[in-house]
């Protein structure tokens, strides 16, 4: 996907078992893209998947998954 412009991708090591895990990961991960005037901010991605790992109550397992790529 970097290859076709996108600076920041999140991305997966492996295929992922789509569940509750899952459903809290990407939601609590989107609530931190959003900057402080309401906006979703690109930039913010490494950020907000470091800080999404750190609150969500879920096995290191589901959560190694993830990583970021770019800037």
């Amino acid at each position: 996907i970097q290859f076709v412009g996108f600076r920041s991708v999140i991305d997966t090591m492996w295929a992922v078992v789509d569940g509750s895990e899952t459903t809290k990961i990407t939601s609590t991960f989107y609530k931190h893209m959003v900057d402080e005037s309401g906006r979703l901010d690109h930039t913010r991605a490494a950020f907000a998947l470091n800080k999404t790992m750190k609150s969500v109550d879920v096995p290191l397992d589901q959560q190694i998954l993830y990583i970021h790529l770019g800037a």
